[in-house]
């Protein structure tokens, strides 16, 4: 199946109520556009690559929804306005439950990074 992978970065300092609000608004937009939010997975905490707006560690949410543009646009008009989401990224995917299960594998056995250390 078809469909959009986005992944976003909360900033570390957001409550978990607050990501949960957050997120009930992603799952809210995407169903009032016609698109439906497949999975969603918490990668949790972890150091930036780089800094983003002062800001050494975030919140990591992964996201996948069906090929629906107009859902598309309004989850990231939610991220684009939402002061506690420091960055986003979307991309299109052939195979949303062969990618979610790539990424559970990565998320279980650890990523090259997390093998890495932290630097």
């Amino acid at each position: 199946m078809q469909g959009y992978e986005s992944i976003f970065i909360f900033d570390p300092n957001t409550t978990e109520e607050a990501q949960k609000e957050f997120l009930a608004k992603c799952k809210e937009a995407v169903e009032g556009n016609g698109g439906a939010l497949v999975r969603q997975s918490l990668w949790g905490r972890r150091r930036l690559a780089y800094r983003v707006k002062k800001r050494e560690y975030g919140i990591y949410h992964l996201l996948y929804l069906d090929r629906t543009p107009a859902a598309l646009t309004e989850l990231e008009r939610l991220f684009k306005f939402n002061e506690d989401v420091l960055k986003w990224y979307t991309v299109g995917v052939e195979d949303l439950d062969g990618e979610f299960a790539k990424f559970e594998n990565l998320k279980e056995s650890g990523s090259a990074a997390q093998s890495l250390g932290d630097r």
